[in-house]
């Protein structure tokens, strides 16, 4: 095989976690991409602003019911090719957007891409745990953390450019080539050894863990602040300072990209042995106090930018807190694929209803209840932390 004649794609290498990390990362996209071009599907498929919300959440639908099934179930199937099909399913999916001529086709297509966050969300991070060496784990989790903010930055890049533009449709062939691109090398990726993949957990033996359980809700309520800003913020940022909502949403996207090194700085300062636990703590309170000049009307562009910079290092660091416990509360790290789904499954409910939560504050400027959603969350996050490995 070609990763076995080459050490830089070795089982665990960091460059093998890499090319894992990029299905993480385009399956993250997906979830994104369609803001910048909420007002194109408007205008060209009659959706209304009402049902906003509901076009982003779509997508959550399907990880929400089967991402803790579907975990086990890649645990006995095999997490590369898992992928490999990842890869496949998005272009289809892609494709099939280019196409799409009414607004009940593309919500029905929405809800299908979801099967691509099932697959990528289990089965990467369950890849990287069952590939890298227990010293490299929970670092290379810690780095894996940070596909989210990268795949919404690459999400919102990809559509933000034609947004507004006859091409709105532009960013899913962008991102129907991305996934070509990922079909092409998948024949690279490591493979775990059938005896090793063999033993799996049962279809719903993660729901009976604590460590797992408790970290997925923790996960859920980072999502909660998270994602549900990043449904509203290109919108809010647009209506206090007066700039397209296309240009907010690519100043948001270039801004999101700060989340990956404070997310290695989070791994590496777990590495060197600071307390998952005290570090979310102070993450969380730094959350809710900057979560004010975010949302505050009457700040000077500027200094928005300067917090927004603020609650991505935050945001970057907490979940790569969270990410990086992941191996500490798995049981086994070789069925690390059903307690991803579990998160990944807790996660998708909550993106579903998180949306539906902002989108109605956005629309009535109560600038106040940001800062309480956010406030709530991260109070929740920190007390749902598992603060010792329970399995």
């Amino acid at each position: 095989m070609t990763q076995e004649r080459s050490p830089l794609l070795a089982p665990g290498s960091w460059m093998s976690i890499g090319l894992i990390y990029l299905y993480g990362v385009l399956s993250s996209a997906s979830l994104s991409k369609i803001i910048p071009i909420l007002g194109d599907v408007g205008a060209h498929l009659g959706a209304t602003p009402a049902r906003f919300g509901l076009l982003i959440s779509l997508m959550t639908v399907l990880p929400a019911v089967l991402a803790s099934v579907a975990g086990s179930i890649i645990d006995r199937l095999g997490a590369r090719s898992t992928l490999q099909l990842v890869a496949l399913a998005g272009i289809a999916v892609n494709g099939t957007y280019l196409l799409a001529d009414s607004l009940g086709l593309f919500m029905a297509i929405r809800v299908v891409e979801g099967l691509i966050a099932v697959g990528a969300y289990a089965a990467a991070p369950a890849l990287i745990m069952a590939t890298a060496s227990p010293g490299r784990r929970g670092r290379a989790m810690a780095v894996w953390s940070t596909y989210s903010p990268v795949g919404v930055s690459t999400g919102l890049a990809l559509s933000g450019s034609f947004a507004g533009t006859a091409e709105w449709r532009g960013g899913y062939l962008l991102h129907l080539a991305l996934f070509a691109l990922l079909a092409v090398t998948s024949p690279l990726l490591p493979r775990i050894p059938k005896v090793v993949a063999a033993r799996s957990a049962g279809l719903f033996d993660a729901w009976t863990q604590a460590g797992p359980l408790r970290l997925s809700l923790a996960f859920a309520m980072l999502i909660v602040m998270g994602f549900g800003l990043t449904t509203i913020y290109p919108e809010w940022f647009a209506l206090q300072h007066g700039v397209p909502v296309g240009d907010a949403s690519n100043i948001f996207s270039v801004v999101t990209l700060v989340m990956i090194p404070a997310g290695f700085t989070a791994g590496a300062l777990l590495a060197r042995g600071w307390r998952d636990a005290y570090l979310l703590a102070g993450l969380m309170v730094v959350a809710i106090l900057i979560s004010i000049p975010m949302f505050v009307p009457g700040l000077a562009e500027g200094g928005r930018i300067a917090a927004m910079l603020a609650w991505m290092v935050v945001q970057g660091a907490g979940i790569a807190v969270v990410m990086a416990t992941l191996p500490r509360v798995v049981a086994n790290p070789m069925q690390g694929a059903a307690a991803a789904g579990l998160l990944s499954q807790i996660a998708a409910i909550v993106t579903f209803v998180t949306p539906l939560v902002w989108q109605p504050l956005l629309q009535s400027r109560a600038w106040p209840a940001f800062v309480a959603v956010v406030a709530c969350a991260a109070v929740a996050t920190w007390l749902v932390f598992p603060r010792r490995a329970v399995g």
